[in-house]
């Protein structure tokens, strides 16, 4: 039997899809019955009985890393994953969300943001999107090896990232450097983060002056892979990926580099220190939080037992100007059945929304402005809401 959530999320999507019908449609979108009255009050009366909303941040706030799971071809539904995001926008606070692909390989379905872009911009300034996890990330690690990457290469490369920008994306991402796998169906990828490849996207975002949303789980020398992350898909041995980083973000300093997933370290170099000195060396180099609870299984994380780690309130006040939120949720469409990655990163969701609010509930309010608002309206140019 379906329970009480499964119906709540399903009607959520159908309440999504019936209010396009109230947006002027392009001539691919036929007009859409408005949603029976029966139904709209039971949705309503099914949310009143979910209990008291969630607490509420102290500002409204920008999430500047979120995906949205509308299925696979030949069956997508984007709208229902637009209005699973509203929903839970709404419930936490979060006044504009970044969407973004996460970053493909080759031998996945790929997709990019073309898949979704024109949804978008129906809820009007709730959403902006980075462009480049389904068509660049892939081409990047096609050459792994550097020496496949001719000049021909480079100019295709960067004229894709150029149409990226001019079709109206805010920036790059999301791209990976190392990425982990950490479930079956989600791949494991390495190429370091000064590849000839990423030192064309830095010089296209510089010019751009647009952002570079960049997955790279933190290693300091070669360390073995942690236990929890042992199987086939990752190797024994993971690389270093630091010097890659500061030889990337040195390499053009008008580029900025957003390093995703501060907060949440998968395997124990992502530290406040380690963070700190890369920050005081590169003024270009900036942080999305991914907050999780005290006692969620991560390293390195900005929650402590009680209140603030230490170190992370240090570097929070030391560089509050390079701090943003990316919560790296999932948003699934109500019609997506099956149990893929997507699926299965999106049951973490409500955690750390959750342990969001609580960290902005934590800082002064000037820091709460500038990390959960203000610096990403800065650095992304969004229009403020």
């Amino acid at each position: 039997m379906m329970s009480r959530r499964s119906l709540i999320r399903r009607l959520v999507g159908l309440l999504w899809l019936v209010t396009l019908a109230f947006v002027p449609a392009t001539d691919a979108q036929p007009p859409q019955r408005p949603m029976p009255p029966q139904m709209r009050e039971r949705m309503q009366e099914m949310q009143q009985q979910q209990g008291q909303r969630p607490a509420q941040a102290p500002v409204p706030w920008v999430d500047v890393h979120l995906h949205l799971i509308g299925g696979r071809a030949p069956v997508l539904d984007y709208g229902g994953a637009i209005g699973a995001a509203i929903h839970e926008m709404d419930r936490f606070g979060i006044a504009i969300a970044i969407v973004m692909p996460p970053p493909q390989v080759d031998g996945q379905p790929l997709y990019d943001t073309s898949a979704f872009a024109s949804m978008l911009s129906r809820p009007r300034g709730r959403f902006a999107y980075l462009g480049g996890g389904g068509v660049l990330n892939p081409m990047i690690h096609r050459y792994a090896d550097p020496a496949g990457v001719t000049d021909s290469v480079k100019r295709d490369f960067a004229a894709t990232a150029e149409r990226i920008i001019a079709d109206g994306a805010v920036g790059f991402g999301e791209m990976a450097s190392l990425h982990i796998s950490a479930a079956p169906g989600h791949p494991y990828e390495f190429v370091p983060a000064d590849h000839p490849l990423f030192l064309v996207l830095a010089d296209v975002a510089a010019t751009r002056d647009v952002p570079i949303d960049l997955h790279m789980d933190a290693v300091e020398g070669e360390t073995p892979t942690p236990p929890r992350f042992a199987g086939p898909a990752n190797p024994p041995t993971l690389p270093d990926t630091m010097r890659g980083l500061a030889r990337l973000l040195a390499h053009n300093p008008k580029a900025k580099i957003v390093w995703a997933h501060g907060g949440s370290d998968p395997i124990g170099a992502m530290t406040p220190a380690a963070i700190g000195r890369l920050m005081d060396a590169h003024p270009n180099l900036f942080m999305s939080l991914r907050i999780v609870g005290a006692q969620a299984p991560m390293l390195n994380k900005v929650l402590a037992d009680v209140g603030l780690d230490p170190g992370w309130k240090d570097l929070l006040t030391r560089h509050v100007d390079r701090f943003v939120i990316g919560t790296d949720s999932f948003m699934v469409s109500p019609s997506v059945t099956g149990r893929g990655p997507g699926v299965t990163f999106a049951e973490r969701n409500t955690p750390k929304l959750q342990a969001t609010v609580h960290f902005l509930s934590l800082l002064p309010s000037d820091m709460a402005r500038k990390i959960g608002r203000e610096n990403a309206i800065r650095i992304y140019k969004l229009s403020a809401r």
